[in-house]
């Protein structure tokens, strides 16, 4: 590695330049391609960094990079909120998987263990590690000799020093005196507040991500690991098989309990007293969804305690987990059986396009569990979980839930007259073209109802000029809506004229 004042020089200048790109673009919302462009620049800034200071990142890294910019191109492309804290968080943790300090095929073999100890380590760095790369790592020479920096870094640290104190004793003088007010606003045309909020944000991004490249680059490894996870307790094969044993009969009892309601349809739920829609998929799938995400932590707990003294030991816990991953399999498609039953009963919302989609990735994870940790592989779990997690969210984005939504409600508007038009007119701007498509077969209170919400939300052309909150869907939402601006506005009731905006 370069030496640490280099390093430093390196970080610094490359945190700086990040900071003042996230002030620039993140500033407006809703977020776009402006989140796009600054996670570009953030795994940019991150190869970069690791040509610039010969830091190399390992080879697996560079899959989960791009599965960070992926996810955080989504920004612009889908409108909706739940996919865009979906995609926030995977191109977040994406951004902590590829500043892993690990060396090649490490990330790839880390153990849950080691991840929660990497995720520690950089939030201590992410919160502290700035203030040491400013008043330690950027004052050696060559990382010996003198204790103070060279001139040149002296100055930029105290304008760094000053600017604050300027900008909050400038405002309190501002706001004391008429005279000083019209000098700095009017004569200079200085806004002190709107410039302490840019100096603000800008050190905030500065301290976050400097602390969090200082780690990466720069920063020796913190060891917690004997603070935190004291010596390892083994079990033997009658602990494990007591507990993964009673676990299978009571999983199985259930299962075989419930076999007429998990598959018996509409007539299983109709035909059982006081049992309604809501209380069967509703609070059944949730339930269910919970057992299947407690398991998993339990069987990988079971494999990391247990301690095989023969293999007849190891295949009898391993037969048992193999019989909770099945009778949890059968479980999963319970839960999926029952929200598809609540859907046809009460339609479908983008959360229950998101339950499906977590309950498809729990069912995927305990497969893997089966292919890895069962096959004495446990430490490639992880990993797979991550690379599943990334593609099932990739999923949900091509399937464009908005869209989906929209479409499935509108359909069972036309075949059986239910329809919730408060919940499906509300969706985001995926989901425009298919309204625009269906709204001429809509009845004409409805139709009424959707023309004046996509002229309130769309049609004004003064809307979305920022560059820096472009999103693909609300840009072709807003161009469809123009096109048919004329047609729109003919489906308005004159009771409802007030609600859509006139030029």
């Amino acid at each position: 590695m370069a030496p640490h004042p280099v390093v430093a020089r390196s970080l610094l200048l490359t945190t700086l330049l990040l900071a003042l790109a996230g002030d620039i673009l993140l500033r407006v919302e809703p977020w776009g391609i402006n989140f796009t462009v600054v996670s570009l620049l953030l795994f940019a800034g991150i190869g970069f960094l690791s040509l610039r200071l010969h830091d190399p990142m390992p080879p697996e890294a560079w899959p989960i990079a791009v599965f960070g910019i992926i996810t955080a191109a989504c920004f612009s492309w889908r409108d909706s909120s739940d996919l865009s804290a979906f995609n926030l968080l995977a191109t977040f943790a994406a951004g902590l998987l590829v500043t892993a300090r690990k060396r090649p095929g490490e990330l790839l073999h880390m153990k849950f263990i080691d991840h929660f100890h990497q995720s520690l380590t950089q939030v201590i760095h992410l919160a502290a590690g700035f203030g040491f790369l400013l008043l330690r790592d950027i004052r050696a020479v060559d990382g010996v000799g003198e204790t103070q920096p060279p001139r040149r870094g002296r100055v930029w640290l105290g304008i760094a020093l000053a600017v604050p104190a300027l900008l909050l004793f400038g405002s309190l003088l501002t706001s004391a005196d008429a005279n000083f007010d019209y000098l700095i606003t009017e004569v200079l045309r200085i806004e002190i507040w709107s410039l302490l909020g840019h100096v603000a944000l800008i050190a905030l991004l500065s301290w976050m991500v400097g602390g969090w490249l200082r780690g990466r680059f720069l920063a020796t490894d913190v060891d917690l690991s004997s603070f935190l996870f004291p010596r390892r307790v083994s079990l033997g094969v009658t602990e494990i098989a007591i507990v993964l044993g009673s676990l299978d009969v009571l999983f199985g009892t259930f299962v075989v309990l419930q076999i007429p309601n998990f598959f018996g349809g509409h007539a299983a739920v109709l035909g059982t007293p006081s049992l309604t829609y809501a209380e069967y998929a509703r609070r059944g799938f949730f339930e269910l969804i919970t057992v299947g995400a407690l398991s998993l932590p339990l069987l990988l707990s079971a494999d990391w305690l247990f301690h095989a003294e023969t293999a007849r030991e190891r295949l009898l816990v391993r037969a048992l987990s193999i019989a909770m991953v099945a009778l949890l399999g059968v479980m999963l498609a319970s839960a999926m059986h029952r929200l598809s039953l609540y859907m046809e009963a009460y339609g479908l919302t983008t959360s229950r396009v998101n339950a499906a989609a977590i309950l498809i990735w729990i069912g995927l994870t305990l497969l893997l569990f089966c292919a890895t940790v069962l096959r004495g592989k446990r430490n490639l779990l992880p990993f797979a979980m991550v690379v599943s997690g990334y593609i099932v969210l990739m999923g949900m984005n091509a399937a464009n839930p908005g869209a989906l939504v929209a479409r499935v409600n509108i359909a069972r508007m036309a075949t059986d007259g239910k329809f919730d038009p408060k919940y499906t007119f509300s969706l985001s701007a995926d989901a425009v073209p298919v309204f625009l498509e269906a709204i001429p077969t809509m009845e004409a209170g409805h139709r009424s109802s959707l023309a004046g919400h996509l002229l309130q939300q769309y049609a004004d052309p003064a809307a979305g000029q920022d560059i820096r909150t472009w999103n693909a869907a609300r840009a072709m939402a807003a161009s469809l809506v123009r096109q048919r601006e004329a047609e729109l506005r003919g489906y308005v009731l004159p009771r409802d004229t007030s609600g859509a905006p006139s030029r």
